[in-house]
C-alpha cells in the first residue's frame, strides 16, 4: 500500500518550516510556457525529439567510454535587469552573489551536501560547469555582464519582456523583472523548444523575479536556488515528475535513469517520500524539484546536461566552447586565472573595469510646475568619477552632483541629459520622457466634456506616456470617433512583437463645485482583437485619479480580459463613424476624496500581443448635461490669439446655427472675473475681443463659451 502520509520536515535553510513559507514561494512556469508555445507551434516537437535522440546516444556513449573532461565548461552569462528605478534594479553585488551560488551548486561545492539522504549520496554529481559574467558585449565593447534596461516590461514579465537579447550562441541570457505573468518565480525553455521556430531564439534563456536572484539584497537564501533550477531547464532537464507542471498529483519520470519515479514535492520537504514505489525513496532534494530543500543534481542529470552542451541544437555547443569563452571575455575570472577542473573561486569578482553607461532614476515622474524632482544616479558597467547633468527647463540648469534635486517651472515634458565619465571613457544619456511638469493651476472647471475634436487641446493639455519609446502610444485619430470625427487611439495593431503598457494623462480639473451626484467620470472606448481564445485575452484598462499633479495615483476603475474586448477583427481596427455598436461606455464614481481643485485622471492600457487598436472618446466629468455631438454641432474652430497675451486677444469661433451666446472668464478657483459677451450671434464665424490684461492680473484663466445648450472651455494666459 502506498504511503500517503507526508512527514513534515523542517527546512535546513534558515531553519524555517516549509509550510510557513508556502504563501511566499512561487513555482516555476517552464511547463506552462512550453505548453503555450507548443499549442501555437506544434512543430517544435520535432526539434525536441531530435535532441532527445541525440541525448540518448550521447549518454550511452558516455557510459561506455567513461568520458571525463580535461578542462572546465565555461558558460558566459549576461543579466538583463529590467527596471523603473525601484527595488527591482538590484545591485551588482546581488548579481555576483547569484553567480557564486550557481558555481557552488553546479560544482557540488555547497556545504549542505552533507544533508543528502543516504540513498542518493553516491550519485550526487559535480557538473563541472563554471558560470562567468561576460566581459565583451555583442558589439565588442567592454561590459561587466550586467545590462540594465529602463522599461515598463519589468511589470509585464513574459516572453515579450525579454528585451535586448544577446546572441545565444555566445551568452546565456537571464532577464530579471519585478513581476511575472502568471504569478511565477521564473521559467525557461528546453533547448529543443526554441531551436528553430520563428522568433523563439530571442526567447531562449531564463526570465526570473528580482527577489529570486542571489541570497542578499531583495532576495534570501530560501529563494536563492531558483536560478539553479531554471538554468537546468536551459540545459534540457525536466522536473523529476516529467513535463507536467502539477507536482504532487501523479507519478512520472523525467528521462533520467537514476531519478526514481515520483509525483514530486509542492513546497514540501519530505525526505522520506516513497509514494510512487515504496519503499523506494524519491529524490526530493533534487534541484529540479519544488521542495525548496534542494541540494543536488544526479549523475544522470549531469550526463543529460553535458549532452545538451555538446549538441548544435539551440547552439549550446558553441555557447559552451572554449573559443567562445575567450571571445566574450569569460575565459578566466579575475581571482581565478588558472581554473582547475571541478573547482570554482568562491570569491569570484566582477570582470575587468569598463567605462560607465549613463542611467538615472527619479523619485517622481510627475510634478506640478514649480515642484522639485530628486534625481539618482543609476549608471552601470563601470565606476563614475565625474557627473554632468543638464536640465534646460530646470533650476539649476546644470549640476555636477551625483544625485541633484531640481525645480521645474515650465510645464510639459522635461529634457534631462546625464553625462558620466571615468578614466576609461564617457557616456551620455538624454531622456525626454522621464519627467512631466503639470500646470499647477486648474485647466478646467467641471462639469466638463471632451470629444477631442480640437487637435490643439490634445497636443497641449493631455500627456501621452510612452515609457519604452516604441511605436505604441496614445495619439489623436482624426478619422473616427464616438461622436464627431476625432478620438484618441492607442495604435496596438502593429505591435505584434510584444506586450506593452501605455498611459494617457488628462489636464487638471476643478471638482470642488460638483455635487455628490455629479462626482462621476464617464467615457467611451472601443477595442477589438484578433485573438480568438478568450482565456488568453490579456488586454486591460485601469483608470487612476491624482490630486497632486500625478505625484501619486489612486486606481478608481479596473477592467480586463475578454470582458474588456468588444469584438474580433483581424485587420487594422477602427470603429465606424457614429456606429454605437463599436463603442462601450464606462461610468465611474469619483471618490469623494478627490473633490478638490486640481484633479487629473490617467488611463493606463495594457496591450496584448494579439490585441488591436484601442480608442477613447467623449470624456465626461461631472455628468455634463450636453453631449459631444451637440458641442461639435454648435461650436467649432475655436482659437485664441495671441495666447499668452500681453494686450488684446481675439477669440474666434464658428457657430453651426444662430443662437444666444455667452462668453465669460473664470480664474483658477472657478470665480467669474469677466463677463466678456452676452447676446445673440449668427451662424458662421464670430469674434469676441478680450482686453483681459487691462483688468486682470497676470495668471491663468478659463474662457467659458456657451452657445445654446453647448459649452466649450478654452485656457487663457495673461502676462
Amino acid at each position: 500500500m502506498k504511503n500517503n502520509v507526508f512527514r513534515l520536515v523542517t527546512l535546513f535553510i534558515l531553519c524555517i518550516p516549509v509550510w510557513g513559507l508556502a504563501q511566499d514561494i512561487l513555482p516555476c512556469g517552464s511547463s506552462q510556457a512550453r505548453e503555450a508555445l507548443l499549442k501555437k507551434h506544434p512543430e517544435i516537437i520535432l526539434d525536441e525529439e531530435r535532441l532527445e535522440q541525440y541525448t540518448q546516444e550521447f549518454v550511452a556513449n558516455y557510459k561506455l567510454t567513461n568520458a571525463s573532461r580535461s578542462a572546465p565548461i565555461i558558460i558566459p552569462l549576461v543579466f538583463h535587469i529590467l527596471h523603473q528605478g525601484g527595488v527591482e534594479d538590484i545591485t551588482d553585488a546581488q548579481i555576483l552573489d547569484q553567480v557564486r551560488i550557481l558555481n557552488r551548486d553546479y560544482n557540488k561545492e555547497n556545504d549542505d551536501t552533507s544533508d543528502i539522504v543516504t540513498s542518493f549520496k553516491s550519485i550526487a554529481a559535480d557538473i563541472g560547469i563554471e558560470f562567468r559574467l561576460a566581459n565583451v558585449d555583442p558589439n565588442g565593447n567592454c561590459t561587466n555582464g550586467i545590462d540594465r534596461i529602463y522599461s515598463v516590461q519589468t511589470y509585464v514579465g513574459d516572453d515579450y519582456s525579454k528585451l535586448n537579447t544577446w546572441p545565444r550562441q555566445n551568452y546565456l541570457n537571464i532577464w530579471v523583472v519585478s513581476h511575472l505573468n502568471g504569478n511565477l518565480a521564473g521559467y525557461a525553455y528546453f533547448p529543443g523548444s526554441v531551436a528553430t521556430v520563428y522568433a523563439t531564439p530571442a526567447m531562449d534563456g531564463v526570465i526570473i523575479l528580482e527577489n529570486y536572484i542571489g541570497s542578499i539584497g531583495t532576495s534570501n537564501s530560501t529563494t536563492s536556488r531558483a536560478l539553479t533550477h531554471e538554468v537546468g531547464h536551459t540545459l534540457n532537464l525536466e522536473h523529476p515528475w516529467g513535463l507536467t507542471n502539477t507536482p504532487g498529483v501523479a507519478c512520472g519520470t523525467c528521462g533520467v535513469a537514476d531519478i526514481p519515479e515520483t509525483r514530486g514535492s509542492d513546497l514540501m520537504c519530505d525526505l522520506g517520500l516513497d509514494y510512487c514505489n515504496p519503499p523506494i525513496i524519491e529524490n526530493v532534494q533534487n534541484y529540479m524539484d519544488y521542495s525548496y530543500c534542494s541540494v543536488m543534481f544526479t549523475e544522470g542529470q549531469k550526463e543529460r546536461m553535458l549532452a545538451a552542451l555538446s549538441s548544435d541544437i539551440s547552439q549550446r555547443s558553441t555557447l559552451s566552447s572554449s573559443s567562445n569563452a575567450t571571445a566574450v571575455g569569460a575565459a578566466y575570472g579575475i581571482a581565478d586565472p588558472t581554473p582547475n577542473v571541478g573547482t570554482y573561486d568562491s570569491n569570484y569578482a566582477a570582470p575587468t573595469a569598463c567605462s560607465p553607461r549613463a542611467a538615472f532614476t527619479v523619485n517622481t515622474r510627475f510634478v506640478c510646475a514649480g515642484g522639485y524632482v530628486s534625481f539618482s544616479d543609476a549608471s552601470t558597467n563601470g565606476t563614475v568619477d565625474n557627473y554632468l547633468w543638464e536640465f534646460p527647463g530646470g533650476t539649476p540648469s546644470t549640476s555636477t552632483e551625483k544625485n541633484p534635486r531640481i525645480q521645474f517651472n515650465t510645464t510639459g515634458w522635461q529634457t534631462v541629459t546625464l553625462t558620466v565619465a571615468n578614466q576609461l571613457g564617457s557616456n551620455t544619456l538624454t531622456d525626454t520622457l522621464r519627467v512631466y511638469a503639470g500646470d499647477a493651476s486648474t485647466y478646467y472647471e467641471a462639469p466638463y466634456f471632451e470629444s477631442f475634436e480640437d487637435a490643439s487641446t490634445f497636443a497641449t493639455e493631455w500627456a501621452s506616456i510612452n515609457d519604452d519609446e516604441n511605436n505604441t502610444l496614445f495619439q489623436q485619430a482624426n478619422y473616427t470617433g464616438h461622436t464627431g470625427t476625432n478620438s484618441i487611439m492607442l495604435n496596438n495593431y502593429f505591435t505584434t512583437a510584444n506586450h506593452d503598457i501605455d498611459e494617457l494623462v488628462s489636464p487638471g480639473f476643478d471638482l470642488t463645485h460638483l455635487t455628490t451626484g455629479q462626482m462621476n467620470l464617464s467615457f467611451y472606448y472601443s477595442l477589438s482583437t484578433w485573438n480568438t481564445d478568450p482565456a488568453t485575452m490579456l488586454d486591460s484598462l485601469v483608470v487612476y485619479a491624482s490630486a497632486n499633479c500625478g505625484s501619486s495615483w489612486t486606481p478608481i476603475y479596473k477592467k480586463g480580459g475578454s470582458s474588456l474586448v468588444l469584438g474580433y477583427y483581424q485587420g487594422f481596427w477602427s470603429p465606424g463613424l457614429d456606429d454605437a455598436s463599436d463603442w462601450a461606455q464606462v461610468s465611474v464614481t469619483i471618490p469623494s476624496a478627490f473633490k478638490q481643485s486640481n484633479v487629473r485622471f490617467k488611463f493606463q492600457v495594457f496591450s496584448s500581443v494579439e490585441g488591436n487598436n484601442f480608442f477613447i472618446d467623449d470624456v465626461n466629468i461631472g455628468n455634463a448635461t450636453y453631449t459631444g455631438l451637440e458641442a461639435l454641432n454648435d461650436i467649432q474652430s475655436v482659437s485664441l490669439f495671441p495666447n499668452p497675451s500681453t494686450g488684446q486677444s481675439l477669440l474666434n469661433f464658428e457657430l453651426q446655427r444662430s443662437c444666444t451666446v455667452s462668453v465669460k472668464v473664470y480664474d483658477v478657483t472657478g470665480k467669474e472675473v469677466m463677463d466678456a459677451y452676452e447676446g445673440s450671434m449668427d451662424e458662421g464665424g464670430n469674434r469676441v475681443i478680450l482686453n483681459a490684461n487691462t483688468i486682470l492680473p497676470q495668471g491663468v484663466y478659463i474662457i467659458g463659451i456657451r452657445a445654446g445648450e453647448s459649452i466649450l472651455q478654452k485656457k487663457m494666459v495673461v502676462q
